[in-house]
């Protein structure tokens, strides 16, 4: 598990450490990592390798940006000298939730268990992205009037342009990534019973199929296996519970179908990184001390 292995690289995302960060990641014979707090975008410029992250390995290439959500780890194993543009930003500076009416990257760039794939990028939709990346590093340095709202309004921007172009190439708005009619019906059964069904051969003899031949499907078109698609809608929904409700761990645990505190707790900090208790007690200090630009 990559998350076991990685540091945990907590920012306290105030005014007095940038709630935005922007840098260059270069990577030749050694594997690069990131683990932290914040949402991370990683455009690849140059180079080919592996990405991995705790529930999916797969190659990169130049042009192509991938979007990971907060406490997600994620490694590059570069087979050739690569480089790329690092985006750093926690919700308490762009809170994904809130703009989602403006936005609509929760779901899309974000918080997507289904749709690994990388985001194709361009190269006139590049020099448009790459602007903005330089309005966004040269504001911060000029921590002039209104600053923070400069950056908030370039960053809304970059990412409206990235879920622009990932809904354009996911399955049922282009042919070219279609799926199989059967996973389709595989992501509705998980959205509905993954907090009472954790196993996956409830889900392949729901759909009357070999549980070896389910698995299969998985890994060719979501490039994870079935029980890691579970997994993290699990994840997905019980940081939201303890991000956004005052549940206490326990209840948390049986509304996603744990019996067992201990092993939710395991779980958790497992994917994380941090147990339940100290993810929230974490999250919920910044997001008290520090708010979302208008």
């Amino acid at each position: 598990m990559l998350t076991g292995k990685l540091p945990l690289h907590v920012y306290k995302a105030n005014q007095e450490t940038e709630p935005l960060l922007i840098s260059e990641v270069q990577a030749k014979d050694k594997v690069w990592q990131n683990h932290t707090n914040y949402f991370s975008v990683l455009w690849v410029q140059e180079g080919e390798g592996r990405l991995e992250t705790d529930f999916s390995k797969t190659s990169f290439g130049p042009g192509q940006v991938f979007c990971f959500n907060i406490y997600q780890a994620f490694a590059l194993q570069p087979h050739s000298p690569t480089r790329a543009q690092l985006l750093l930003f926690h919700p308490n500076f762009f809170c994904i939730e809130t703009y989602q009416h403006e936005v609509g990257c929760n779901g899309v760039l974000f918080n997507q268990v289904y749709n690994a794939q990388p985001i194709a990028v361009e190269p006139e939709t590049a020099i448009e992205l790459a602007q903005l990346l330089k309005n966004m590093q040269a504001e911060m340095k000029t921590g002039e009037l209104a600053t923070g709202e400069l950056v908030f309004s370039y960053l809304k921007i970059f990412l409206v342009k990235l879920t622009r172009l990932k809904t354009a190439q996911t399955p049922g708005c282009n042919p070219k990534f279609q799926i199989p009619a059967v996973l389709t019906q595989l992501e509705t059964l998980i959205n509905e019973n993954f907090s009472k069904h954790h196993q996956p051969s409830f889900y392949a003899d729901a759909l009357h199929l070999p549980l070896k031949t389910l698995g299969s499907l998985c890994r060719k078109h979501f490039h994870k296996s079935l029980s890691m698609l579970i997994s993290e809608k699990v994840l997905l929904r019980a940081k939201w519970e303890l991000l956004h409700t005052d549940t206490q761990v326990k209840g948390v645990a049986a509304s996603l179908g744990f019996k067992d505190e201990h092993y939710f707790s395991r779980f958790f900090k497992k994917h994380i990184g941090l147990s339940p208790t100290h993810f929230r007690e974490a999250e919920w200090e910044m997001r008290r001390g520090y708010l979302s630009i208008p």
